[in-house]
């Protein structure tokens, strides 16, 4: 009898269920779609509709948070990657440009060894000193060479200075700016010659040039090679840059702004003979 109770049950519900529909479907038939089905149809599609849109406005950038975070690794190497390709070429656009000025160093100092007809040795500058006390560089040749003392050193520029101390392999090199260097200089334009001396990193100054030399600001000065001297003449030293005479003195004096730079020396001729 409870199974039979069961089963009656069953059908019972199956057959309101079905009438129910039949009358669902009746209805909102009849409505069209001002019927309350339809209504009630396109009510839950709104309103599903902006909960879906909301819950997009929400999810979406977490979604792209979480996919920044699943690339950040290959985001790191590309940087490191990219980081590692500026650094070479950075290194090798300053060693393009390291040896682009080696070169005109070079080509200026050929140059010059042609138009003086200078012989002597190429030499690499390789240690400098420059102090209160000392400006000076230190050359890779020396007496197995063929450098002796006193040998005039030039640069593609200009004089640069003269050897004081010779080693095996090395040299050094005392600049035409230390204080206790002096060199025999002309004039370019008028001939008068003078007492060039180093003042450091100050303009080298001339000194027992005659009071009715005619000077003029960015004159040539260059080695007078008097007999007995150390330099050969016609080696450029600077240009003149002022001239001052005191009231009541003899001679004039004048401040020259060497040709050189000595902050950047490299390749410098020894001169042997």
């Amino acid at each position: 009898m409870a199974l039979y109770g069961r089963a009656r049950n069953t059908r019972l519900l199956v057959i309101s269920l079905v009438v129910l529909s039949l009358a669902t479907i009746t209805v909102d038939y009849r409505g069209g779609e001002s019927g309350p089905f339809e209504v009630a149809g396109r009510s839950s599609l709104t309103v599903v509709g902006a909960l879906q849109g909301a819950v997009d406005t929400v999810l979406h950038p977490i979604g792209a948070f979480l996919g920044g975070i699943a690339h950040l690794g290959t985001l790191q190497s590309e940087n490191e990657r990219l980081k590692s390709q500026i650094a070479a070429l950075r290194a090798q656009n300053g060693q393009s440009v390291s040896l682009k000025r080696q070169l005109e160093q070079a080509q200026s100092l050929l140059k010059l060894r042609q138009q003086l007809g200078l012989s002597g040795i190429t030499a690499k500058v390789v240690a400098e000193s420059l102090s209160n006390f000392e400006w000076s560089v230190t050359v890779d040749r020396g007496s197995s060479d063929g450098v002796k003392q006193d040998s005039p050193v030039v640069s593609g520029q200009g004089l640069i200075g003269h050897v004081v101390q010779v080693g095996t392999h090395w040299s050094a090199v005392q600049l035409i700016i230390d204080p206790h260097s002096f060199v025999g200089g002309r004039l370019a334009s008028s001939g008068e010659t003078g007492l060039v001396a180093g003042q450091r990193d100050k303009d080298l100054r001339m000194d027992l040039v005659s009071p009715d030399a005619k000077v003029t600001a960015g004159e040539q000065v260059v080695t007078s090679g008097l007999q007995g001297g150390l330099y050969p003449p016609e080696i450029v030293i600077g240009l003149v840059s002022h001239v001052y005479q005191q009231p009541g003195t003899l001679t004039k004096q004048i401040a020259i702004r060497p040709l050189a730079d000595f902050s950047s020396l490299e390749f410098v001729l020894v001169v042997t003979q």
